[in-house]
């Protein structure tokens, strides 16, 4: 504890530009308030009972490990490349998955939401993810003035050649 508040283990680092100060907060209010959704949509309410025969459980399936395991891959290799290593200094880091994606550790949060939205076919889900999405959007959003703020140009000409939240498919 550190003035009233957990200090995270990489607070100090200078080679980090920061983060939004109720981002992990939000996150777990968010994975709280799905589950939740969820759950009552499934078990309680059955809104989404309906829908689930459009696509059978199969093809749902295996779709929710596609979205799944490229998720646990993004968010791993994003956390390693930035967390692992610490630098002399803040700097762009464009390499692996970052040469691919701007914020590939929220986009796999996304994908597993989004996962869990398909799997279920819940529309309480469906209707969380929305926010979730926009409160990563925000997130990115947020990230990206401090990092404009703190890398200037070298910053703004890797955001007009890497996408933010979508790998571009074809190059």
């Amino acid at each position: 504890m550190n003035g009233g508040h957990v200090r995270k283990s990489h607070e100090h680092r200078i080679d980090l530009a920061g983060e939004y100060k109720w981002g992990d907060t939000g996150q777990l209010i968010f994975i709280i308030v799905f589950i939740i959704g969820l759950i009552i949509d499934l078990f309680i309410l059955e809104l989404s009972n309906v829908w689930q025969d459009l696509f059978p459980l199969y093809f749902r399936i295996v779709i929710f490990l596609a979205l799944f395991f490229s998720a646990i891959y993004l968010g791993r290799r994003s956390h390693r490349i930035i967390f692992k290593e610490e630098r002399k200094k803040l700097l762009v880091i464009d390499k692996d998955v970052y040469s691919l994606i701007r914020h590939p550790m929220y986009f796999a949060s996304i994908l597993t939401y989004l996962g869990f939205v398909i799997l279920s076919f819940s529309i309480v889900a469906f209707v969380i993810f929305v926010l979730i999405f926009i409160f990563y959007y925000y997130l990115c959003i947020y990230e990206e003035k401090l990092l404009i703020e703190k890398l200037g140009d070298d910053y703004k000409k890797y955001m007009k050649k890497i996408p933010m939240l979508f790998p571009k498919i074809i190059k």
